[in-house]
């Protein structure tokens, strides 16, 4: 089977949108044909649900579509020749209320060949609350790029001041997104570690946070970048307008024993407080790690020895890869990083395979090569299953196969580690 992932791969347009629908009190209008809005719009409800009713007959009125998220203006042949001006004024007279801290207008990839000034718009209309246009997306970029350029738009336009009020022991969280699976787990994870520190999380930059929220990230001490990918432009362009420095931690994110506890080190170094509260919790962690390890490969010898396949982004790949080899003896099949271009974490990913004789992992095409555990998106693990290659899988990212989660879950620090042990030690058993 030829890889269609990169076909299906969310693009800059994804990012802008998956961005803006992370505050929690925005309205994002998509300005485009209606084909445009629904991936986008069922996706930001089911990660960030903010109505009780998935009835389509609770959001009948025009520019919604049944969906209670990401109205749109349903461009049609018409609209491209003569322009959108008229149902963009009539969208927003509509759909915009009083609870609405920030108004948001994103062309769709076509519309953005109109011209028509959204700017305009949105001051005619919009004159009482703040309001952001992007007219152009990126068009076909990368995921990472829309979203970055979304964000700095946002915070742009909170006009908050160049004045700092720096709290001490502070940090913003960074590259975190609606995107990406388990994002309010990995928020209240690291939160709780940081917390244990005594570092408060000021704002976590378009995942959940309020426009007020969001609002407060000048006073931070540092910028947390969890995900370089995702984050680092922003925390660059924080630092040369605000003077906020960020912090990288060099083992990638913190996914997995080490990672995490280099994380937890590297923050504390930086600000100076003890990390010896967050490292106990780890430690804790590590132990109930061990019994279930033990008692599990007194039976069957695994997971040591087990192959792994994975898909991920570059700064999880690598901790995720160098956490399974190092900590529970897997072997890796075969490894893809999206979008690896310019990333350090890529570089230090095929070091490692290089120096620990797996190099042929990094070429080998993860949809036919033989492993028993496939860590990915869900498109991709239905790929390598559709290639009858004999597999568990664990997903890692979105899109997923649509497993209801009750209970939050996340796959970074200290609890990410259980739940992944937890699901390689049950995913070896429906093989054995």
């Amino acid at each position: 089977m030829a890889d269609g992932s990169k076909n299906i791969s969310p693009d800059g347009f994804s990012g802008a949108l998956f961005a803006l629908e992370g505050i929690k009190d925005a309205l994002v209008i998509l300005n485009g044909p209606a084909g445009c809005k629904f991936y986008h719009g069922a996706l930001s409800d089911a990660q960030f649900p903010r109505d009780t009713s998935l009835d389509p007959l609770n959001y009948g009125e025009e520019f919604f579509f049944g969906q209670p998220r990401i109205p749109c203006t349903y461009l049609d042949a018409y609209d491209y020749v003569y322009g959108s001006g008229e149902k963009l004024k009539k969208a927003l007279q509509t759909v915009v209320t009083s609870k609405h801290k920030l108004v948001a207008v994103v062309n769709s990839p076509g519309a953005a060949l109109i011209g028509d000034d959204l700017a305009h718009y949105l001051k005619d209309r919009v004159p009482d609350c703040p309001c952001i246009s992007l007219e152009s997306t990126g068009f076909s970029g990368a995921y990472a790029e829309g979203f970055q350029k979304a964000v700095i738009h946002v915070l742009e336009k909170l006009n908050v001041g160049d004045a700092r009020d720096v709290i001490p022991r502070s940090v913003n969280l960074i590259g975190l997104s609606l995107h990406q699976k388990y994002y309010r787990g990995s928020i209240g994870e690291l939160k709780r570690l940081l917390s244990a520190c005594g570092i408060e999380v000021l704002s976590v930059l378009c995942a959940g946070d309020s426009v007020r929220e969001i609002s407060r990230f000048p006073r931070a001490a540092y910028n947390v970048v969890v995900f370089p990918e995702f984050g680092g432009e922003i925390a660059r362009w924080m630092e040369e307008k605000y003077w906020i420095p960020y912090i990288v931690s060099p083992e990638g994110a913190p996914v997995g024993f080490d990672a995490t506890e280099c994380l937890i080190r590297t923050v504390a170094g930086w600000l100076k407080v003890d990390p010896r509260p967050a490292l106990h919790e780890l430690e804790k962690a590590r132990g109930r790690c061990f019994l279930s390890l033990s008692r599990f490969h007194s039976m069957t010898g695994l997971p040591g020895g087990a192959r792994f396949s994975l898909k991920a982004n570059p700064a999880t790949a690598y901790a995720l890869t160098k956490w399974l080899c190092l900590y529970l003896g897997m072997i890796p099949a075969a490894i893809e990083v999206d979008d690896p271009e310019n990333s350090m974490f890529t570089k230090k990913l095929y070091a490692f395979l290089m120096e620990t004789g797996f190099a042929a992992a990094a070429k080998n095409p993860i949809h036919t090569t033989e492993t028993e555990i496939v860590f990915a998106d869900g498109n991709t693990i239905a790929q390598v299953r559709l290639n009858k290659v004999a597999c568990t899988g664990i997903e890692i990212a979105l899109p997923s196969f649509g497993y209801l989660d009750v209970v939050e879950k996340t796959h970074l620090g200290a609890e990410g580690a259980l739940l992944l042990v937890e699901q390689v030690i049950n995913g070896l058993q429906l093989l054995l």
